[in-house]
């Protein structure tokens, strides 16, 4: 590097070795559940399953279930509609998205998106736009309607908000009768902390 200074050299030299130590942590997070991350995890499927519990939410999942899916949508026509559109700002305003937003605002570093599904597959509440509309072919759909407590292999960028994750879903019960699904995409960051 003749005819650099050497302030530039090493400021150079820092931003290599910044971004190289991005790199560097990213990769140690991606994939892999530490025993660490998985105590972590086992922690929020206890609180999802207590907030899927919640009074308010059953009854928004029961009425949305009533309701049906949107007629006419599929996960085809779901994908190129905008987060601004009125039919996605509605399930982020309603009052099971209001909730979820709530309780994602508390845990802000540690949740990056709520997401509620019917016993249709269709997905009517939720903190931000997810990938698909229609999640009922998707295993976290049919283990948790099943009446189990899924989780992600391994952490991985959710597919909406691109945030490293590690998604967990449980049952939204209505006595004993399983009526939708509550997914919770926890942000691996946090859980490595």
């Amino acid at each position: 590097m003749n005819g650099v200074s050497p302030r530039l050299k090493s400021t150079s030299a820092r931003h290599a070795i910044g971004i190289a130590a991005v790199l560097c942590c990213s990769v140690a997070y991606a994939g892999a559940i530490t025993p660490a991350m998985q105590q972590k995890v086992d922690a929020y499927k206890v609180k999802a399953t207590t907030l899927a519990a919640d009074p308010a939410l059953v009854k928004s999942v029961k009425e949305a279930n009533a309701k049906g899916a949107i007629p006419g949508m599929d996960n085809a026509k779901w994908e190129p509609i905008p987060e601004t559109d009125p039919v996605v700002a509605e399930m982020v305003n309603n009052a099971a998205g209001k909730l979820l937003t709530q309780w994602m605002n508390a845990d802000a570093k540690g949740l990056n998106k709520l997401v509620l599904t019917g016993k249709h597959g269709q997905r009517f509440a939720f903190t931000s736009k997810p990938a698909s509309y229609m999640s009922k072919d998707k295993p976290h759909y049919s283990e948790s309607f099943a009446g189990k407590i899924w989780q992600m292999k391994e952490a991985q960028p959710d597919p909406s908000t691109k945030i490293e994750t590690v998604q967990i879903t449980v049952p939204v019960k209505d006595g004993n009768e399983t009526i939708g699904v509550l997914l919770l995409s926890l942000t691996a960051e946090n859980l490595m902390k």
